[in-house]
């Protein structure tokens, strides 16, 4: 993996620098601070450019600064950090933002497939955490990685010998990759439990189907029972219909006797007919009787009318006499209106009216009166009509009652006729419901083939469970092998085992150049206690022919030089590995607090890092352009800095 390209935007010291990164050598990188003379060159912003890089991946500067501090105070916004990289033919575009007047703080990550036509695909998530997560997937290596193998700087320089058994392991797990494999081994442990779930699954469902298969079982047994006692109530219905068929049948037998014990019907309807005829022969006889009756009815009426209308009169008449003496007595009363009394002169007028039309009552009263007279003799008169008719008329009472008694036993003929077909009809009804019961299907016959269907099904159900259950302890029983395989105490161990000397060669390596030999540091997965006994522990173990025998007993410039040959040996470990190798060292200021001969050695040292690696940037305050030739220098003036190439 390399790191083409970095683009910087109003980032901490810098407000605009872009410039390569890959198969650069060895790159010298110094200040001029124009700003402040007395700070040399401090200030002019040369660790900016690799914070910058830090920033960009991980979101958190080599000197832990993060949010708005690491925006240019003079820009106040628009901070963007661009790095290219190319992943064995994979390009990448890593862009984080603070204060950004299209992307605000975002992290946008942008890939271009190594595919003929390919184009950009953009890789940002929702959120800049789950974004993160796929910058961390790309580079293969933690911030603890990069600062720990990648980037020697002068807060940050890892103190790989005075680290924990922890935090050494896991970084030198992570630096070898080895994280990969534990992220096997999770996946591995995450496989053995989902194999162990699945053949408890299988045990599960055998049970389930044994409980479900004596379920039907018991099912079964009651629902054949309840066959048979269906079968025994079927017979008790037949019976039963049969029984009522039988009896309507006799009832049918009992009429059909009574109905032969009567005059025969066709003889009894000859009979009513021969007096029908007979009856119809004077039939017009009561036709006039009726004609009479509704006269006499008529004038009755007419009578009734008038009665009414002579009560109605005398009523009337007697209210207008009423009227004619309140007027006669209002002579000589007071007027209503103005009090003065009334003369017999003024009433007169009202006294006449009033008298005629009492008089006019009188006269209709009395024609009323004559009419009602006449009417009442017409009525007399109808009625002795009507008697002296009726006394002529036929004598028909004998026929009538013998008709009468005839219609009566032809009615009793078709009762008992009526009756006979009824109870016919039922003693059929009855015989064809018996008919019926006797091949209605068993409404049990079904749920007994369902759970003999069923019982069978479980028993086959079982027998395929039983290889399935083979073939799930087969699975567990691999799972947990790979588990082992990936544990701490498997191939991870072994790894590590291997690792030790890769390290120890490389560090003693540069120790060798840095020291002339005095100073040792030896990677080691065993260590002694008080009791000389040895125990599993990560550590570097420090030892100085000339001095102290432990790294907490070396001076400063000698600690300095097995920190460097630590971080460079980790560095060789990171470049080599696998997966996700990175061919970069920066080193800031890593050349302090050494004297003449090793600042020589560390030159050898980087030239060669920077012939197997590609890159190594070194950012120092001294002059080192007679051991580096290229020369990026970083100027600050006016509160602006500007970064340049200076030729060799």
């Amino acid at each position: 993996m390399k790191f083409t390209g970095l683009t910087i935007e109003n980032f901490m010291a810098i407000t605009e620098a872009k410039f390569a990164l890959s198969d650069r050598g060895l790159v010298l990188i110094q200040g001029v601070n124009l700003d402040d003379t007395s700070a040399k060159s401090n200030g002019a912003g040369k660790s900016s450019i690799f914070d910058a890089l830090c920033w960009a991946l991980y979101g958190v500067t080599a000197r832990d600064e993060s949010g708005d501090a690491i925006i240019n105070d003079k820009a106040g916004k628009g901070t963007r950090v661009v790095i290219e990289i190319n992943d064995n033919g994979h390009l990448y575009l890593v862009s984080r933002h603070r204060k950004h007047k299209t992307h605000k703080n975002a992290l946008v990550v942008s890939h271009l497939p190594p595919t003929l036509g390919a184009v950009w695909g953009d890789l940002t998530k929702g959120t800049d955490k789950l974004t993160q997560e796929v910058v961390d997937k790309i580079l293969g290596c933690s911030l603890d990685v990069f600062v720990g193998s990648i980037y020697a700087g002068q807060e940050r320089m890892p103190d790989l010998p005075g680290m924990t058994d922890k935090q050494l392991k896991i970084l030198i797990e992570e630096a070898s990759g080895v994280t990969v494999l534990e992220e096997a081994y999770s996946v591995a442990r995450q496989r053995a439990g989902e194999a162990k779930t699945a053949a408890q699954g299988v045990v599960t469902k055998f049970d389930n189907i044994i409980l479900a298969r004596d379920r039907d079982e018991d099912n079964l047994k009651n629902a054949e029972a309840q066959h048979a006692t269906w079968e025994t109530d079927r017979l008790a219905r037949v019976a039963q219909e049969t029984g009522f068929a039988r009896d309507y049948v006799q009832k049918v037998r009992d009429t059909e006797a009574l109905i032969q014990a009567q005059p025969a019907k066709t003889d009894l309807e000859a009979q009513i007919k021969d007096l029908d005829d007979k009856i119809a022969a004077v039939g017009h006889e009561q036709q006039e009787l009726a004609d009479h009756n509704t006269g006499i009815a008529n004038a009755n009426a007419t009578v009734t009318t008038l009665r009414n209308e002579l009560q109605r009169l005398a009523d009337d008449y007697k209210v207008k006499r009423a009227a004619v003496e309140k007027i006669a007595h209002v002579v000589g009363c007071p007027c209503d209106s103005c009090g003065r009394e009334m003369t017999d002169a003024e009433v007169a007028p009202a006294r006449v009216a009033a008298v005629k039309a009492a008089n006019l009552v009188a006269d209709e009263h009395k024609a009323k009166k004559l009419a009602l007279a006449v009417a009442q003799n017409d009525a007399e008169k109808r009625v002795s009509e009507r008697d002296a008719f009726k006394a002529s008329m036929t004598d028909l009472s004998e026929s009538t009652a013998l008709r009468r008694d005839l219609q009566a036993k032809l009615d009793e003929v078709n009762r008992l006729t009526t009756l006979k077909e009824n109870d016919a009809i039922r003693a059929r009804q009855h015989g064809q419901r018996a008919k019926a019961i006797k091949v209605e299907p068993n409404p049990h016959d079904r749920t007994i083939e369902r759970f003999k269907a069923q019982i069978e099904e479980h028993g086959q159900t079982l027998t395929d469970l039983a290889d399935e259950k083979v073939k799930a302890d087969t699975d567990v029983a691999h799972a947990d092998a790979v588990v082992k395989v990936f544990s701490p105490a498997g191939v991870r161990a072994h790894i590590m085992d291997e690792v030790t000397p890769f390290l120890n060669a490389r560090t003693a390596h540069y120790l060798g150049i840095l020291s002339d030999g005095n100073i040792s540091a030896t990677w080691t997965t065993l260590v002694p206690n008080a009791k000389g006994e040895l125990k599993e522990k990560f550590s570097i173990e420090v030892e100085n022919t000339m001095g102290g025998k432990r790294f907490g007993l070396q001076s400063g410039g000698e600690k300095r030089k097995v920190r460097i040959a630590c971080a460079l040996a980790l560095q060789d470990l990171v470049a080599t590995r696998a997966t996700k190798p990175i061919e970069l060292f920066l080193g800031d200021e890593i050349d302090d607090a050494l004297d003449e001969a090793g600042l020589e050695r560390l030159m050898q040292v980087l030239e060669e890092k920077a012939k197997e690696r590609g890159s190594v940037f070194v950012i120092s305050h001294n002059s080192l352009r007679d051991w580096i030739p290229q020369v990026i220098e970083i100027e600050k003036k006016a509160g602006e800095t500007t970064v340049r190439e200076v030729a060799a």
